[in-house]
């Protein structure tokens, strides 16, 4: 009878110690930490949350952002001014001499229009710019440049019959055509009437016309772009975040003759997956479609901007250079060995594939990290390392751009032609250097430079803070449960305190 009585007071006093407020509430803290602990330490879905806001899509203020850039590009453009064409023409040089002039500082300003957002996930657009000349050397400065219209034509027309050349060749004696043009630098970069290129253009019309009524290096950066591109908004996977999916309905060019080289990935530069920075053996690719070719960055330091955390990532002096496993980068050859391509030196990337066969090719400047020969051909050619790599630095959590400069030399190619003497001495092949700029972002506004902190500094503490709190905050329950169990037992000598004690040993022993 006694028995009976002790087993009924202690499963009285078990279910009144289960009902007790404290431990319940313990519990529950307990379980709620737990969650919290698997979340923020087994999970990325805090991470997700924040990074979600990145989405492009309509009604955000990432979208908002996307469409109207507030934060505007400043182009600083470098002009070589051949210093000594007539020395050289009359044979008292061996080379051209060329002084750098600059910088020519713009601004531009960007928009994203017609836009049009489809079902799978992607969004199609056309880029609308303008630029407005800031400060740096003035506009109406005068320099000597080659003629880029007439090295265009003889490239073009060096491969026809020599009766088709001679014509060309008795047309261009009336049109007193110089080698090199003496300009200034607005009409140089902007438009200037040329009667030969007028000429190309009437005969262009027969077949495919000139897009633009004058000819300047670049005429056809205000305005409109014709291109149509479509990119992944995010909406369906962060991963392909911004990504270049078509340029006018193509996710292949028909450029190169090769898949593998027509092929377009990378984004336009503005934004990249989160997930491009979470390796950084990882390289991050930008698709130049002026280029018809990605560029790749790669990891090279830590750093900071406006004392933010950042990554910066640099664009290696082997980007231009074509290796033997992207050798369809090359153009194919004209005239009998049609199917045979050659590329171009070391350093320098042929382009004329990709701009309706101009003898257009693109190096770092001042021929930087190219081939030596390059350098030794032209005088005054200074390539320094620091004045002219291209880098970005990278929001460490968003993978948004805080600074950056990109830098790009153009050049144009010599193509000597029998029977057209208007290359004068310059050797066939030789590449003169023409221009080069350098694209930095403007300085970001404050509210950016609040966002960018907020999302490093803040996000950092807030999940650091989740991270370990959840774990102090579980196993501070779990020993809270142990000691309200361990001293209920004991003071009530209920054998349960029998278990606690073995439990207790188990673990001390």
């Amino acid at each position: 009878m006694k028995s009976e009585e002790k087993n009924e007071t202690v499963k009285k006093d078990q279910s009144n110690f289960l009902r007790n407020w404290y431990v319940w509430i313990i519990s529950m803290i307990g379980l709620s930490s737990l969650f919290l602990l698997v979340t923020f330490w087994c999970t990325n879905i805090f991470q997700d949350t924040i990074l979600s806001s990145l989405i492009i899509q309509k009604g955000t203020t990432s979208f908002d952002f996307w469409e109207r850039p507030p934060v505007k590009l400043i182009y600083k453009f470098y002009i070589f001014n051949y210093t000594n064409v007539e020395d050289f023409e009359s044979g008292k040089a061996n080379k051209l001499r060329v002084q750098q002039l600059g910088p020519y500082i713009y601004r531009e300003t960007k928009k994203r229009v017609n836009v049009q957002i489809h079902e799978n996930g992607t969004i199609s657009y056309q880029e609308e710019k303008s630029y407005q000349w800031e400060s740096g050397n003035p506009e109406n400065e005068m320099i000597v440049v080659p003629n880029i219209p007439l090295l265009a034509a003889i490239s073009y027309f060096r491969n026809l019959h020599i009766t088709a050349k001679l014509l060309l060749n008795l047309g261009l004696s009336t049109m007193n055509i110089k080698t090199f043009l003496n300009l200034t630098v607005n009409d140089f970069l902007w438009g200037y009437d040329d009667n030969l290129y007028n000429v190309l253009k009437a005969l262009s019309s027969l077949q495919e016309p000139l897009p633009y009524e004058r000819f300047g290096i670049l005429v056809g950066s205000n305005g409109i772009s014709k291109d149509r591109i479509t990119i992944n908004t995010g909406f369906n996977d962060m991963n392909y975040l911004g990504i270049i999916e078509k340029i006018n309905g193509k996710s292949i060019q028909n450029i190169w003759g090769d898949e593998k080289c027509d092929k377009i990935y990378g984004t336009d530069g503005s934004i990249f997956p989160p997930k491009w920075i979470n390796n950084y053996s990882t390289p991050l690719y930008i698709y130049v479609k002026e280029l018809c070719k990605p560029l790749s960055f790669r990891f090279h330091e830590y750093g900071n901007v406006h004392g933010i955390p950042s990554l910066r990532y640099k664009m290696s002096v082997d980007s231009l250079k074509i290796s033997s496993t992207d050798s369809c980068f090359c153009p194919k050859t004209v005239g009998h060995n049609a199917s045979e391509r050659k590329c171009p030196p070391t350093g320098t990337f042929n382009v004329s594939a990709c701009n309706s066969g101009l003898p257009i090719l693109i190096s770092l400047p001042n021929f930087y990290g190219a081939d030596q020969s390059l350098i030794e051909s032209i005088d005054g050619l200074k390539p320094n390392e620091t004045l002219h790599e291209s880098f970005l630095d990278l929001h460490q959590f968003l993978a948004l751009p805080m600074n950056g400069s990109s830098k790009m030399q153009l050049n144009v190619e010599v193509r000597r032609a029998i029977g057209m003497p208007y290359t004068g001495k310059m050797k066939d092949g030789m590449i003169l250097p023409i221009m080069w700029y350098d694209n930095t972002l403007d300085v970001l506004p404050q509210k950016f430079v609040n966002i960018f902190f907020d999302a490093h500094f803040v996000i950092t503490i807030v999940e650091q803070a989740f991270r370990w709190g959840s774990v102090l905050v579980f196993l501070s329950c779990i020993c809270a449960l142990s000691i309200k169990v361990r001293n209920h037992c004991i003071h009530r000598h209920l054998p349960l305190c029998e278990n606690v004690s073995v439990g207790n040993r188990l673990i001390e022993g």
